[in-house]
């Protein structure tokens, strides 16, 4: 029951999942630029027999260090257009259509088998990405002439963050079905997705500490080198209020600036807080909506750690 399967990408995560679940968990190596060690390990190791790459060097550097047999896929990254994401991963990640078709040609004459994946991007707001992205996948299989043993559609599942006008969630899964029926992927192909933005989001809150407060301008005890990096954009906001333990706040807001707490002057979040005008040192902000990105991402520059994690039934 629940989550048995995860998209890893480096060795740290592939013994992370390993320690959890043993071998009874499925790990899908899907980081299309691997050390060495890192495929060994986790082939030989961990039997991880899943994986993506977006180059023919990177195939064939899978091919010497994984453990070759039957149940081994590798997959091909497809670039895909990302214009309606908040981030593109195009930019570092993909191969453009006609050298994908070689390189599934390249994998099947290995004796490997074959699939296809890509990334329409982080924070999708257009569920019919996935369907354009999907058919152009059914390009590069039919161009290719060979069977196909898996189609991963990625991540790019979005949150309802502030300001984000999204459809409910079942549109985007519409949308991957829809695709699937249209390039008729046979039953025998397993289709992947990597929903993790949309799955966790609203499943994590953030407690920070008002340590100064400078006229319109406000230092907390975390920021963008701990669980506030994605605030960085300034397209990125999140549900936020005060909590006075002492006595309740002012009705009047205002827009504060909102610093970090290390020597780094590019510690500063990219859009304003929306706070109590009396918003004043010792106060705590919930800021809401932070499951995805924030515990993973934070750091421990200039000694500054979020290091206490409360589970909150609710």
């Amino acid at each position: 029951e629940g989550i048995t399967d995860f998209d890893v990408a480096s060795l740290d995560e592939i013994k992370l999942i390993g320690g959890l679940f043993e071998k009874s968990a499925g790990q899908f190596f899907n980081n299309p630029a691997k050390t060495r060690p890192a495929i060994r390990v986790g082939s030989e190791e961990h039997g991880i027999r899943f994986y993506t790459a977006d180059c023919t060097e990177e195939v064939e550097k899978i091919l010497d260090e994984a453990c070759l047999d039957d149940d081994l896929i590798v997959a091909v990254r497809l670039a895909t257009a990302a214009k309606d994401a908040r981030y593109t991963l195009t930019t570092k990640f993909g191969a453009p259509p006609d050298e994908a078709v070689r390189i599934v040609q390249m994998i099947k004459a290995r004796g490997i088998k074959a699939g296809v994946s890509f990334h329409v991007g982080s924070q999708c707001l257009n569920p019919k990405s996935f369907s354009t992205a999907i058919s152009l996948s059914g390009k590069v299989m039919r161009k290719a002439g060979v069977p196909i043993s898996v189609l991963n559609v990625g991540g790019g599942f979005p949150a309802p963050y502030p300001g984000d006008r999204l459809p409910d969630i079942s549109a985007y899964f519409a949308n991957v079905m829809q695709g699937r029926r249209d390039i008729d992927l046979p039953p025998s192909c397993m289709l992947l997705c990597e929903p993790g933005r949309s799955l966790v989001a609203t499943a994590g809150r953030v407690i920070v500490q008002v340590v100064v407060r400078r006229d319109r301008a406000i230092f907390l005890n975390d920021g963008v080198f701990g669980t506030l990096q994605e605030l960085v954009s300034p397209l990125e906001r999140r549900p936020v209020r005060v909590i006075r333990p002492s006595g309740p706040v002012s009705d009047r807001l205002m827009e504060f600036k909102i610093f970090g707490p290390t020597c780094d002057s590019n510690d500063v979040l990219g859009a304003p807080f929306l706070l109590p005008a009396d918003t004043r040192e010792g106060d705590w902000i919930e800021v809401d909506m932070m499951g995805a990105y924030s515990l993973s991402m934070r750091t421990r520059f200039n000694g500054f750690h979020t290091d206490r994690i409360v589970a909150v039934a609710s």
